[in-house]
């Protein structure tokens, strides 16, 4: 019975290749065209327009948003696909590899329409343009009545999708199919064992966790640097070059006007479930820091008390602000002021302001003030990363030492106490009317040195493979995970300290659980199709990269670069005549 199936089966491509042959056939005395215009040659060899222009169509999703296609860059990701369909073709002919006509008229006949993209980025785009990991399109080619292939139906569809005779697109069709049976060769070579599979598998699945301690920059320009002027002078004349350097880059943002202003924000939590409750709750806490200000009190420390925004440590100082820097409700506020007066409350899209202008500084006094605001911010940014830095290297010394992280950390800050309240004492010294403690909230707002948001803490990560983040803020290039698992057991550290986007951390590793062969049975089927499939891809990309290693491209722009109009086929030819 079986071998009478494969009889009959064979008999029907037969048929249908005569069909294709016989009925698409160009018709006799029907005026070519002179020749196809290139849309790129490569080695010579001409990719037509008609080719270019059927894979776009071919590939871009029925009704897509032209605006995405472009974001895509569509017809640029066509144009490599057809490069790369010809150095694989070439490929296939050099090893004999063919395509016969069954094959064709088999494809064709199932509504199997091939189209190629570049291999490097092949399944992003094919997941992104809907279309399988086989990029094959499939047309409509089925009688709606019999179910069957219809050769008028395959006509009709091939002409309008393609805008090409259906000869043409047969042949079009062998190329594509050539270059795909090259891309499963070159897949079918690639194998995965059990044993370097079970390596990867270990490698994902492992977690590990970790005691970790993050050294914050805010922390120490909040509560431990000495922000005294005599300290700010003294960096900025140790540091003058880069300072005039700096300054010189922001020169413009000061000049020719700028004023010195203070605000205190009453911040609307546009995240929660209950908006117009969050409102009502920010309304009222800035009508009660406006009823301080109308009692007399002191803008700076209401906005120290009050206010949500991080210069409420800088007594709600913004610095001298140029016009055009802040939202125009503010802003109008401010320049409606006359120095040394506080608006009404303001409100804006982060919520509810009261504003203070301290002065209006013009030219030279611009200018000042603008240099002073950047030393301020370099000596600031400079000393925490030392300090930042430093702290995080006495960690690591004291654990490697055999310190526990925690004993390691409460010896630290107690030290580091010690010497944030010197800078008080200091500080109190020059205003006998004021304790340590005013002096401090003074010098570093409302946060002090033990109830910062920051302050340095031991923390434990929750568990985490080798692609894990443990650590949030880790600067790019570094990797708290890697790390993490290049350690050998429970209580080890790295050999230095890991840099953060805003300072540094310590890391001790606190547990390893490895892979276990239970979870490796359950799941080695599809790991091991995922990760066979994932290096078929690499080996693809990798091929076809020495493939274009050294070849000549020339590609005509006038064809496939980007449309400036809205419509994608502008450029496309006519369809094709009716034979």
């Amino acid at each position: 019975m079986n071998r009478v199936s494969s009889v009959l089966g064979a008999m029907a491509v037969v048929a249908i290749a005569v069909v294709f042959i016989v009925q698409f056939r160009p018709a006799t005395g029907a005026q070519l065209n002179a020749g196809p215009t290139c849309a790129a040659e490569v080695r010579g060899q001409c990719i037509p327009s008609t080719h270019f222009f059927a894979s776009l169509r071919l590939l871009a999703p029925r009704n897509a948003d032209a605006d995405r296609l472009r974001a895509m860059n569509l017809r640029s990701q066509v144009l490599d696909g057809l490069i790369d369909r010809v150095l694989l073709a070439d490929d296939a002919k050099r090893l004999g590899i063919t395509v016969s006509d069954e094959d064709i008229s088999r494809e064709l006949s199932n509504g199997r329409a091939h189209v190629s993209l570049p291999a490097e980025r092949m399944e992003q785009l094919a997941y992104a343009l809907g279309i399988g990991d086989d990029l094959v399109r499939y047309l409509p080619v089925k009688n709606r009545t019999t179910k069957k292939f219809d050769a008028k139906v395959y006509e009709k569809e091939v002409r309008a999708v393609s805008k090409m005779s259906p000869a043409d697109f047969r042949e079009y069709q062998r190329s594509e199919i050539l270059a795909e049976r090259m891309r499963d060769l070159v897949r079918a070579r690639v194998q995965v064992s059990d044993t370097e599979a079970f390596d990867e598998f270990a490698r994902k699945k492992s977690t590990a966790t970790i005691s970790y301690v993050k050294l914050d920059r805010s922390f120490y320009v909040d509560t431990v640097l000495d922000m005294s002027q005599k300290a700010i002078e003294a960096w900025s004349e140790k540091n003058k070059e880069e300072l005039d350097k700096a300054f010189e880059g922001r020169k413009a943002q000061y000049l020719p006007e700028c004023r010195a202003l203070r605000h205190v924000l009453a911040r609307v939590d546009a995240s929660t479930v209950d908006p117009e409750g969050a409102k009502a709750k920010a309304k009222a806490r800035i009508e009660a820091a406006k009823k301080r200000l109308d009692a007399g009190e002191d803008f700076a420390t209401v906005a120290r008390d009050m206010s949500d925004d991080p210069s409420a440590a800088r007594g709600g100082d913004l610095g001298c602000v140029t016009k055009g820097k802040m939202v125009k409700p503010f802003e109008d506020a401010a320049w409606a002021l006359a120095e040394g007066k506080v608006s009404d409350v303001v409100e804006s899209e982060f919520g509810f302001h009261i504003v203070k202008l301290d002065a209006i500084a013009k030219d030279a006094e611009a200018e000042k003030r603008g240099r002073a605001q950047t030393a301020f911010e370099l000596y600031a940014s400079h000393e925490a990363e030392r300090l930042a830095a430093e702290g995080a290297k006495e960690l690591l010394g004291a654990v490697r030492g055999g310190k526990t992280i925690e004993a390691a950390l409460e010896t630290y800050m107690t030290r580091l106490s010690s010497e944030s309240k010197v800078h008080d004492a200091k500080d109190a010294e020059k205003k006998d009317d004021k304790s340590a403690e005013s002096a401090n909230r003074e010098r570093h707002g409302a946060s002090t040195f033990e109830n910062h948001p920051d302050r340095p803490r031991v923390e434990t990560s929750l568990p985490f493979t080798s692609s894990g983040d443990p650590i949030p803020g880790v600067r790019s290039g570094s990797s708290a995970a890697q790390i993490a698992f290049g350690l050998a057991k429970a209580g080890d550290v790295p050999n230095d300290i890991l840099p953060l986007d805003n300072g540094y951390a310590l890391l001790q590793l606190k547990e390893k659980a490895p892979a276990t062969k239970e979870q490796w049975e359950k799941d080695r089927t599809y790991f091991v199709s995922a990760m066979r499939a994932a290096k078929q891809q690499d080996a693809l990309a990798g091929y076809v990269k020495h493939l274009r290693a050294s070849v000549e491209i020339k590609q005509n722009n006038a064809i496939v670069g980007e449309p400036k109009s809205k419509d994608e086929d502008k450029n496309a030819p006519p369809p094709a005549e009716e034979e």
